[in-house]
């Protein structure tokens, strides 16, 4: 029996582009249909069988599509979003949705008006290890969460800033680009960000942006965390590093998360628990135990739940309210270290 297929189309074909293209390759029921981009060389990426529009508008006039990838660069999610809207096409959006709250606010009264679904591509929540250790935590396994600590340190070469003038100004740092992806994780596992304290130190590199930021922070169910950023440091420790979820980054067999409970504390991505054999006690051994899990690709994942949702078989996973959370957390840590005061967080 021949698939039906659902049509999607990709606005945007930079690096993560390409990657939602090789995606969807590889799920069954899905088909790329068409390609917007401002640059006439993406076509040599493309299929006989792919259109190629120089803008939104342009596909839509000429092209029926089930749902659209928005994976533009990052100032232009907020108008790109808007304009798919506004042919109520399902969409799902790179991180960050927008660059700030109210214009995610903004996206999120539209859609609710039109009754369309925004997806929002923090994928990492569809990889199997963040489901297991999710399971983990709520199963109880090493008891009431106290801690967490989150590194997301890693050096960025200078070819990664050529020919991405917008990737040196204020906006594109490694806070909106990296961290985002696990504040949203943390948001996850761990609930909502209650407050935050930050430190945010200006680019070595001569940028507009910055390169280092430390954060503490403290959840609404009363966890203390600590937060370690940078994209100028040489450091095994960062979730491209230790994940092996994208083969273009070396595997260093660390880990970037670390989340202490009063039975135990569980290391990411390597899915290790840390317990005593009988009652917590400082002065017995402690062993470590790593927990069994089936890989799968979490963008291969991601498409085929973006699929899902266009044929109205399961409700998003990440939605725009959900990705504004992280959204707010990222303006009190700017507006913490602009003031060098603790900022409240309003989800």
């Amino acid at each position: 029996m021949k698939v039906k297929k659902t049509k999607i189309s990709i606005i945007g074909l930079g690096v993560i582009g390409k990657k939602h293209l090789e995606a969807i390759d590889k799920v069954a029921n899905a088909e790329l249909v068409a390609v917007v981009d401002v640059n006439k060389k993406v076509k040599n990426y493309l299929d006989d069988n792919v259109s190629f529009y120089n803008s939104i508008d342009e596909l839509f006039n000429n092209e029926k599509v089930d749902g659209a990838i928005v994976s533009t660069p990052n100032n232009s999610h907020y108008k790109d979003v808007l304009n798919v809207i506004k042919y109520d096409c399902p969409v799902l959006v790179e991180k960050p949705i927008t660059t700030n709250s109210n214009d995610t606010l903004e996206l999120i009264n539209v859609s609710k008006k039109k009754n369309i679904d925004i997806l929002v591509g923090h994928h990492r929540r569809h990889n199997p290890i963040i489901k297991k250790a999710f399971d983990l935590i709520n199963n109880n396994e090493i008891g009431k969460l106290r801690t967490v600590h989150i590194s997301c340190q890693m050096y960025k070469p200078s070819r990664y800033f050529e020919n991405k003038s917008w990737s040196k100004n204020e906006g594109a740092g490694p806070i909106i680009v990296n961290l985002i992806h696990d504040l949203d994780l943390m948001n996850y596992l761990l609930g909502d960000i209650k407050s935050v304290f930050c430190n945010i130190k200006s680019s070595i590199r001569g940028f507009g942006n910055e390169d280092v930021a430390n954060a503490s922070i403290e959840f609404e169910n009363g966890v203390l965390g600590t937060i370690l950023l940078s994209d100028s440091v040489a450091s095994p420790w960062s979730w491209e590093l230790t994940s092996r979820e994208n083969e273009r980054y070396p595997y260093t067999g660390e880990t970037c998360y670390f989340l202490g409970g009063t039975n135990g504390s569980i290391a990411l991505p390597n899915l290790t628990i840390w317990k005593y054999r009988n009652e917590p006690d400082w002065l017995n051994p402690i062993f470590a135990k790593k927990i069994p899990f089936e890989f799968s690709d979490p963008l291969v994942n991601q498409i085929k739940h973006f699929v899902e949702v266009i044929n109205k078989t399961t409700p998003p996973i990440i939605t725009a309210q959900i990705a504004n959370k992280s959204i707010k957390v990222i303006e009190a840590m700017k507006l913490s270290a602009k003031t060098n005061k603790l900022v409240e967080i309003k989800n």
